[in-house]
Order: structure tokens, then C-alpha cells, then sequence
């Protein structure tokens, strides 16, 4: 979990950046709000329990006007990892947009429990 520089997930033209060092920050659409750093790793604690075990790509073919959807976590050392999806997902996709929307609604409120 150290050493992740940034965390963008976006999803029909929506998105959700997590800058993080000394004064991280989150963006959602137009709120830009600094973030404590230890609701930063309790979020990160959450997140890599989430996607431990998610593929790269999740796409249906089938279904042609889907949600299009991409997680990017980059590193300090400039590696990244990424996950995207169409009209597609890992079967706990739910619990990320529940961290995700639970981020931003104790931000946006200013009390964070975990």
C-alpha cells in the first residue's frame, strides 16, 4: 500500500482522483477537499481487499451501449496497474463503489469512520 502515488477511477465520464503525499487530496467532479493520509490507508486497506483478485479486463460483447468503467493505481516508482471494463465486472464491484461513495460522503461531510 506504501508507495501508491494516485488512484483515478472513472466511469461514464465521472471521476474520482486520489492524490496522495504529504497533503493528499481527493477530486470528485467539481470538489477538490485535502484528505487525511490515515482515512488514505484505511481507504487503501479496503481497496486492495477488493481487488485482489480482479482480472485486467472485464468486457461483454454483448451488450453494445454499456458502462464503460477504469481503475488506475499509480506508484511512486512509475508503475501502475490498471483494471477497466465494458458492459462488464468483477463480481464485488459493488463493495468498490460503496468504498468509493463512502469516501466521498465522509469527506464532503468531514468526519471519517471506518
Amino acid at each position: 500500500m506504501i508507495g501508491v502515488k494516485s488512484i483515478i477511477y472513472e466511469k461514464n465520464n465521472k471521476r474520482l482522483i486520489i492524490s496522495i503525499n504529504k497533503e493528499s487530496k481527493i477530486q470528485y467532479n467539481d470538489m477538490v477537499k485535502s484528505i487525511d493520509n490515515r482515512l488514505v490507508f484505511k481507504y487503501l486497506d479496503f481497496l486492495y481487499r477488493i481487488i485482489d483478485d480482479w482480472q485486467k479486463e472485464y468486457i461483454n460483447t454483448n451488450i453494445i451501449d454499456g458502462d464503460d468503467w477504469k481503475l488506475s493505481i499509480t506508484y511512486i516508482n512509475g508503475n501502475k496497474k490498471e483494471y477497466y471494463g465494458k458492459s462488464s465486472y468483477p463480481t464485488n464491484f459493488e463493495a468498490f463503489e460503496r468504498l468509493n461513495q463512502k469516501l466521498i460522503i465522509e469527506v464532503q461531510n468531514g468526519y471519517f469512520k471506518y
